[in-house]
């Protein structure tokens, strides 16, 4: 077996053995995961960048407190890139402004497509879609949002969630359901004030003429 296909918890020793060189595949293997968890909340490309390392630097930092009796490594792991987060935005003081999709857009549907055979233009369209997405999904409560996030951008079945969050399996359906009407919500009033802001100012003065 070689040290990509050895478990987590696997690696962990080997690295608390002294082969710190193999918390890079812990790295590699959770990298992309972190990163989305971490940018339904934080809107800034270079703050996502900066808050995934600080999290592998605390995870490395503190190691030795992963404890595989008490759960999967990535429960733990998650649990830090939350706290990360939760830092930033309290020392930041500054929530990204809310960006909504219409609502004959799905949660699902709205996500790009990485498949080989999406269209490039369909694919830029697909990533606005996306960073939109985000930007609504910041403006729900955390741990709604966290749910949103593992569910919709790291692809995690409901049991992985509900084990890494460290809720009930009734709670992350709750929470996804409730969540997906929220986002819903939020979207269509963002498209409504759109749809006004787009109104030229000119339209209604032809009305004010004839009342008068």
């Amino acid at each position: 077996m070689t040290i990509g296909q050895q478990s987590d918890e696997a690696l962990v020793r080997l690295v608390l053995d002294g082969e710190r060189e193999v918390f890079s595949v812990l790295v590699d293997r959770y990298k992309r995961g972190i990163s989305s968890f971490i940018s339904s909340s934080v809107r800034g490309s270079s703050d996502v960048a900066d808050l995934s390392q600080e999290t592998f630097l605390r995870a490395y930092a503190h190691l030795g407190t992963f404890n595989p009796s008490l759960g999967k490594f990535s429960t733990w792991l998650y649990h830090i890139a939350r706290n990360v987060v939760r830092t930033y935005l309290a020392k930041s003081l500054r929530r990204p402004p809310t960006q909504d999709l219409g609502e004959d857009r799905s949660l699902e549907n709205a996500l790009p497509d990485r498949s080989s055979e999406a269209d490039p233009e369909g694919g830029v369209l697909r990533e606005e879609a996306e960073r939109e997405l985000r930007f609504a999904m910041a403006e729900l409560p955390e741990r709604t949002r966290n749910v949103l996030a593992l569910r919709y951008f790291n692809n995690m079945e409901y049991q992985s969630i509900a084990s890494t969050m460290g809720l009930s399996l009734g709670n992350v359906k709750t929470l996804i359901h409730r969540g997906k009407i929220a986002l819903a919500q939020k979207m269509r009033d963002r498209e409504a004030r759109a749809a006004a802001d787009a109104a030229p100012h000119t339209a209604r003065r032809p009305h004010a003429l004839l009342v008068l």
